[in-house]
């Protein structure tokens, strides 16, 4: 078996050590790699500042001086030495010392929120509106619930377990419960119906029933027109002209039409009910003015 022999940095390294520790190295270990390397492990000086913490512990009296003066201990000796007068640590000092988060993890949190939380807001400014059919609002409204519920403590329990993420402030523990329910939420209840149409969409119609036309405006949202059955933040319609929303009355059932499926669609005009097809359909109006 070949024996490889130590670089010229390894070897000086030895000597220092040597000259420091006062003891001399075997002839045998200058030629031999490995042996150089398990000489190095054994005889590697501690460093300066565990020389400087076991001799303070010494002049204090908190400990009895080592068999071994502190500057000619081994590292591993003065590891051993710190480790076992050491203080306990106190059990908020445990918690912080907890492990971090895994990095993928991590981004799977921020993800999670991104989609959940931004992806809406982004729908509903540059993107055609979207709706969820009151058939997939009614059958995940208690599905949709349950996992905000469970997205929430997850972040809770992160929040309170691992050090990056900890704090005892009440108002972000709260802050961030609400955000991953709605993250959660939205995603079931809204996110899914929004990609069965990359997979499976074509030109529907939809109905709806018309809860109130005079509501409040908003700048995101003007002229609404909100919808019976829907979750609360996307059960309005938004930008059709003022001649439309007066000839609606609550409790009337209206046409909505545009690319989606029966589980939701992207809204592209809207009529009363059977009336899309025969009397045309009153075109949405792009940005709200």
């Amino acid at each position: 078996m070949t024996v490889r022999r130590p670089s010229s940095t390894k070897i000086e390294r030895a000597k220092w050590i040597a000259l420091r520790i006062n003891q001399t190295i075997p002839e045998s270990a200058l030629g031999d790699d490995k042996e150089l390397s398990a000489w190095i492990k054994l005889h590697d000086p501690a460093s300066d500042n565990q020389i400087k913490q076991i001799k303070r512990w010494v002049a204090s009296g908190k400990i009895e001086a080592p068999p071994r003066y502190p500057h000619a201990m081994t590292a591993a000796e003065a590891r051993r030495v710190i480790v076992a007068n050491k203080p306990a640590r106190a059990r908020g000092e445990q918690r912080q010392a907890r492990r971090e988060l895994p990095w993928l993890a991590r981004k799977l949190l921020w993800l999670w929120i991104l989609v959940g939380v931004a992806v809406p807001m982004i729908v509903g400014v540059f993107i055609p509106l979207f709706l969820p059919s009151t058939e997939w609002a009614s059958m995940m409204m208690i599905p949709s619930i349950v996992v905000g519920l469970i997205s929430a403590a997850v972040y809770v329990l992160l929040l309170r377990t691992y050090r990056e993420l900890r704090d005892n402030n009440p108002i972000l523990i709260g802050g961030a419960a609400l955000l991953a329910f709605a993250a959660g939420r939205n995603i079931a209840i809204l996110i899914v119906p929004m990609l069965f149409p990359a997979f499976t969409g074509s030109h529907v119609e939809l109905p709806y029933t018309v809860v109130q036309i005079d509501g409040f405006e908003s700048k995101g949202c003007r002229r609404p027109i909100k919808l019976e059955g829907l979750p609360l933040v996307f059960r309005e319609l938004c930008g059709f002209p003022d001649s439309f929303r007066q000839s609606l009355a609550p409790g009337m059932r209206l046409s909505v039409a545009g690319y989606g499926t029966r589980y939701g669609l992207y809204v592209e005009s809207a009529g009363p009910a059977n009336s899309l097809t025969t009397n045309g359909s009153m075109p949405l109006r792009g940005a709200p003015d």
